[in-house]
């Protein structure tokens, strides 16, 4: 049997503790190092003792310094095959995505259950392929199903710009005009254009019809 040589990654120590203290009592799964953030994780790889090709890194999101996601790409130049599962609290879509096009091999939330943690990580060291858990995927299945469902032929295709997705954004979360304003420095007036050009392009009639076309077009959640 393979012993599966794993580094945690967690600034909080009753957490680490309790991950460290379910995978110790696993036979095939061997704890070889641990850190709080990304700092004391780059210095616990140079120090030589871990070859972190051949381990899997386990990591929360929300650290001290550089974020767990971050500091992905930096850490796979240096360790191209070094294995990494995101076990965070953090369930949005964002986050999910941005960890698997940063490199991430694997996904989970903190509340998953003992047995799907430890199937993630064997189908992850023992087969190389991603794993994201049973809640997550579930969830994101039924949002594009909704997506597929609800958009309809009628709501027209727009390109809109980088300031004016990011507009939009603010719009959907319930900012005022001079409130957007002030977040992009820029004048209300121009907000005020930005506001009105964006319900033309859209064909909406008004700013709540613009905050649902752009939830049912995928723009904001």
């Amino acid at each position: 049997m393979s012993v599966i040589k794993i580094v945690l990654t967690e600034d909080h120590k009753i957490v680490r503790s309790g991950i460290r203290s379910l995978l110790e009592s696993e036979e095939d799964i061997e704890i070889v190092g641990e850190a709080c953030n990304g700092s004391e994780l780059l210095e616990l790889f140079k120090k030589g003792d871990i070859d972190a090709n051949e381990i899997l890194l386990i990591t929360d999101i929300n650290m001290p310094g550089v974020n767990g996601i971050d500091m992905i790409p930096g850490l796979l130049e240096t360790y191209p095959n070094l294995k990494t599962v995101v076990l965070s609290m953090l369930s949005h879509e964002k986050y999910v995505l941005k960890a698997f096009q940063f490199g991430a091999n694997g996904y989970m939330l903190k509340n998953v259950s003992s047995e799907e943690l430890l199937f993630g990580i064997r189908h992850i060291f023992n087969n190389g392929q991603r794993y994201l858990c049973t809640e997550l995927s579930i969830e994101l299945l039924d949002r594009q199903l909704g997506r597929s469902y609800v958009i309809t032929e009628d709501l027209p295709v727009v390109d809109l710009s980088k300031r004016e997705r990011e507009i939009l954004s603010l719009i959907a979360e319930g900012y005022t005009n001079q409130e957007i304003a002030d977040k992009i420095f820029t004048s209300k007036r121009t907000v005020e254009g930005h506001r009105q050009n964006l319900i033309d392009k859209t064909q909406s009639r008004n700013s709540a019809a613009l905050i649902r076309y752009a939830v049912l077009r995928g723009i904001v959640n």
